[in-house]
C-alpha cells in the first residue's frame, strides 16, 4: 500500500523592500532583453505580443479568440485586433470549431509555423548570450521559479 504524502506551501510574507528590489530587476532584465533582440535599435512591442501569441495557439489545440484573450490579459476587443494582423499576415487562420459554428477556433499556418520557429530561433541566438552568466543548474532554477510564479497566480 502505497501512501502520498502532500505537502502544502506556506505562502512567505516578503518585505517591500525585497519585493520592489524583484520587481525592478525584472523590469531591468527585460529591458535588456528587448534591447538585445532589437540589437540595440528600438523594438516595437508588438513584435513580442505576436510571437507569444503565435507560440500560444500553437501550443494549445485549437484555442479560441477568449482563451488568447485571457493568456495574455487583455480584452476581447484587442485579441481580436492582434488575431486580426495575424490573420491578414497569413500566420493564423481561423476554423469553425466542430460542435459551436459560431465560435471560431484558432490555427498557425504553415507559414506562420515557419515564422514562429524562425523568430524563436532569432531570439534563441541573440539572448544565448544574456544567460551564459548561469550554469545549466542556475537556469534551470530561474526557469522553475518563473513558472512556479506563474503557476501560483493562475491559481488565484
Amino acid at each position: 500500500m502505497s501512501m502520498t504524502k502532500t505537502t502544502t506551501r506556506k505562502r512567505a510574507t516578503h518585505s517591500s523592500h525585497d519585493v520592489a528590489r524583484a520587481i525592478s530587476l525584472f523590469f531591468a532584465v527585460r529591458g535588456i532583453m528587448r534591447t538585445k533582440l532589437a540589437k540595440g535599435k528600438v523594438c516595437d512591442p508588438s513584435t513580442w505580443l505576436r510571437i507569444e501569441t503565435m507560440k500560444f495557439i500553437a501550443d494549445h489545440d485549437t484555442p479560441k479568440m477568449k482563451d488568447v484573450a485571457d493568456y495574455l490579459s487583455i480584452t476581447a476587443p484587442s485579441a481580436t485586433s492582434l488575431v486580426g494582423a495575424l490573420v491578414k499576415a497569413g500566420f493564423v487562420t481561423n476554423a469553425a470549431d466542430r460542435h459551436d459554428r459560431r465560435t471560431a477556433r484558432l490555427l498557425l499556418t504553415k507559414k506562420g509555423k515557419a515564422e514562429l520557429k524562425a523568430a524563436l530561433a532569432r531570439g534563441t541566438r541573440l539572448l544565448g548570450g544574456l544567460f551564459a552568466a548561469l550554469s545549466s543548474a542556475e537556469l534551470a532554477a530561474f526557469a522553475r521559479t518563473l513558472e512556479r510564479i506563474k503557476t501560483e497566480s493562475s491559481r488565484r
